[in-house]
Order: structure tokens, then C-alpha cells, then sequence
């Protein structure tokens, strides 16, 4: 038996680490929640020799198909698995359709208000002001398993709405309905120019 995979997919501080922390303790069965932020931690930033930009363009890319795989790997193991993962990037949604076909995808799109994903940023200082408001292709992708916004509700009201979805969400899902439509072919990534930093998610 395969394991599911809920990804959160929202801009930069819209909350998606908050929420999915909060819907662990709403869910039946053990579930690993597994932000690409985790994965790129375990990556060491001390080495003897300086990366050139090209360089650390490449490794980001590969820290996310990494990441793909990685999430790929535990679910079918059985495992279920809630992602926290923006998809800012084209390449980084065709990568995933190809990479969890066959698994049950919950695609959760996490909003909140340009004003207060200025305010977070402002608030948490380690990310540019600005950054949330640039990653507009997060909400671009046409198609969504379900929607919840955080400038005026909790993460914990947030989790309840994706629980109450999950129980009783069945048949074609949005990663479904996206890998039939095809739309979403790109070039590969180790090619793309202007990749965002780990900071930038």
C-alpha cells in the first residue's frame, strides 16, 4: 500500500509550516511532516571551496528534485507524508506530476493578504520584504484540491477545513486533472536561469 501526500503549496510566509504542523493532530494515522526547509538544513553550509552562481543555481535544483524523490520514497513505503513546498517555479510542479504518479496528491493552496505577508516579513526578519508579493506563480497553476487563507483565520482553523476535506475528498484530484491536461511540460530545470535561493524558498 502506497501512502498519501498532502502538499501546501503558498508563498512565502502565507503560513504553510504553521498549518501543517497544526494538521498532524487532526489526522487518524501518523503522518511525517516533511518541509523542504528540513531538507535543505541537512545540507552543510561550512566546505573549503566557493561556489560560483551557476554552481548555486545548480545545487538548489538539486536539493528539490532531491526533496521530490525523497517524498516519492517514503510514500511508498507506506508512509503518508504533508509537505511544506511552494511551488514558485514551473519546473517544480512537472517534476512532481511525473515524480508522484501513482500516489493519492492532496494539493492545498495557502493564502494570505499581500499586506500581511508584508507584516510576517517585517516581523520574522529573515526573508526580504517583498519576496511573498513576487512568488505569484504559487497561485497560478489553475487547479486546487482545496483553499484556505490565514490573514484572518488560525492555522488551527485552517487544519480542521483540510481535515474535513481529506475525509471525504474522493476520486480525481488536482494533480490528476493536471497530469491530463499536460500543460505543464517544461525544460529541464538544470537549464532554467534565476533560481531562488534556499532563504527564498
Amino acid at each position: 500500500m502506497t501512502g498519501r501526500v498532502v502538499l501546501l503549496n503558498g508563498a512565502s510566509s502565507s503560513g504553510k509550516t504553521s498549518v501543517g504542523r497544526a494538521l498532524l493532530g487532526l489526522l487518524a494515522d501518523p503522518w511525517f511532516f516533511f518541509p523542504v526547509d528540513g531538507l535543505g538544513e541537512m545540507r552543510s553550509t561550512v566546505h573549503t571551496r566557493v561556489l560560483g552562481d551557476a554552481e548555486i543555481a545548480a545545487m538548489l535544483v538539486r536539493t528539490r528534485r532531491g526533496y521530490h524523490r525523497a517524498v516519492a520514497g517514503l510514500a511508498s513505503a507506506g508512509n503518508d507524508v504533508v509537505m511544506d513546498y511552494p511551488l514558485s517555479e514551473r519546473w517544480r510542479l512537472a517534476d512532481l506530476l511525473v515524480v508522484l504518479a501513482g500516489f493519492e496528491v492532496t494539493l492545498v493552496e495557502v493564502r494570505c493578504s499581500p499586506a500581511e505577508l508584508d507584516r510576517r516579513e517585517r516581523a520574522r526578519g529573515d526573508r526580504p520584504v517583498g519576496l511573498a508579493r513576487s512568488q505569484t506563480l504559487v497561485y497560478e497553476i489553475g487547479d486546487r484540491d482545496v483553499v484556505v487563507d490565514t490573514t484572518m483565520s488560525s492555522p488551527q482553523q485552517c487544519a480542521r477545513v483540510i481535515a474535513g476535506v481529506l475525509e471525504r475528498l474522493a476520486g480525481a484530484r488536482a494533480f490528476d486533472r493536471l497530469r491530463a491536461s499536460g500543460g505543464w511540460q517544461v525544460q529541464d530545470p538544470a537549464v532554467v536561469v534565476g533560481e531562488v535561493g534556499d532563504g527564498q524558498r
